[in-house]
């Protein structure tokens, strides 16, 4: 790809994308999250994938490519491109994209039921890596995974969908390597037809509301005890969720304009809290939920056990040259020492 510098087709991508142009009954419908995660699943592409249209005359779609060009952040990516012409000559382009961190070994898209699974995965600099596997029901397991090394999997004793992700590198440093599903003893869902549904500015007082119920309705679903509203990191929620809208980057921490929720709430309170945080992008808080339950090192962060109560923070992105976003901060907090009290009450 002479527009992007260590940038390799993927054939997976190009399925995906294809995918998503067929499914799409109008050309002007939106590409939802888990259309996204649906497309890459079926075709079996193991990575993080991001997908992004365009409609234009048939030229070229040079801005995105250049808008992928300035989110690549040092790594090579895996990219695929498709394309509809229509009759009145315009033409529909469906960009896929995903950053390459980690090799996969060929791994089968369907199991039997029982059946064993060997995960083998190989990095640049054999850096330390996580595998979180989110079952069809239960909890999310975190096993460590060494470079080089099969890591034997038999854990696959209920039909259905099971999510893998790879986590390379630890804690602020870390991200995201390989992301896919293994499907036991049933086939990948079908593509959803895409249909255009033009959104209205999302508030973000309602997706807070949205997104408190949407967690103890998952929770409630896994078997997990409800948490309750912390309302004294809510405003630090909400100002974490502001300052990544304002910067347009969805980041646990902000280099040189904000360390992260923890570091701020024990700033303004005292004794320290245990953290389990997520964060967001998306055009409504239906489509935020989607995008942290179809990553499994992301869910388990909601579905922490032994946390008793939550922060949601939720803004709206500062724009007027598209639908601005909603941008999300959950925290989930557990309180060893007791729950933490202002230091200005």
């Amino acid at each position: 790809m002479a527009r992007l510098p260590e940038a390799q087709w993927d054939a997976g991508l190009r399925a995906a994308t294809s995918e998503l142009l067929s499914a799409a009954t109008d050309r002007s419908a939106r590409i939802p999250p888990a259309a996204a995660a649906t497309a890459a699943a079926r075709v079996g592409f193991p990575g993080q994938a991001r997908f992004a249209r365009q409609l234009n005359g048939g030229a070229f779609p040079e801005a995105l490519l250049e808008d992928v060009y300035a989110s690549q952040r040092g790594h090579p990516l895996d990219v695929a491109i498709s394309r509809r012409d229509y009759g009145d000559g315009m033409a529909l382009w469906v960009l896929g994209w995903a950053p390459h961190v980690v090799d996969l070994d060929p791994l089968p898209a369907l199991l039997a039921l029982d059946d064993q699974l060997a995960v083998r995965i190989d990095t640049e600099d054999d850096a330390s890596s996580r595998l979180f596997i989110a079952p069809p029901d239960g909890t999310v397991e975190e096993l460590h995974i060494k470079p080089g090394v099969s890591r034997w999997l038999d854990r696959f004793h209920v039909p259905g969908e099971y999510r893998l992700e790879v986590i390379v590198g630890e804690h602020v440093r870390s991200e995201v390597g390989l992301l896919f599903s293994v499907y036991v003893d049933r086939p990948a869902p079908e593509m959803p037809r895409l249909s255009a549904q033009p959104l209205p500015p999302p508030d973000p007082a309602a997706a807070e509301r949205t997104l408190y119920a949407a967690l103890q309705a998952l929770r409630a679903e896994r078997g997990l005890r409800p948490v309750e509203r912390f309302p004294l990191f809510e405003p630090v929620a909400r100002e974490h969720a502001a300052l990544m809208a304002a910067h347009g980057a969805v980041r646990h921490r902000i280099p040189g304009v904000t360390e992260g929720v923890p570091t701020r709430a024990r700033r303004l309170s005292r004794p320290a809290a245990r953290h389990e945080e997520s964060v967001a992008a998306a055009a409504s808080a239906e489509e935020a939920m989607q995008l942290i339950a179809s990553s499994p090192a992301h869910i388990r962060s909601l579905l922490c056990e032994d946390c008793t109560h939550a922060a949601i923070g939720v803004a709206l992105e500062p724009t007027l040259e598209h639908t601005p976003r909603l941008f999300v901060t959950w925290e989930l907090l557990a309180f060893p020492q007791g729950p933490p009290q202002p230091f200005y009450p």
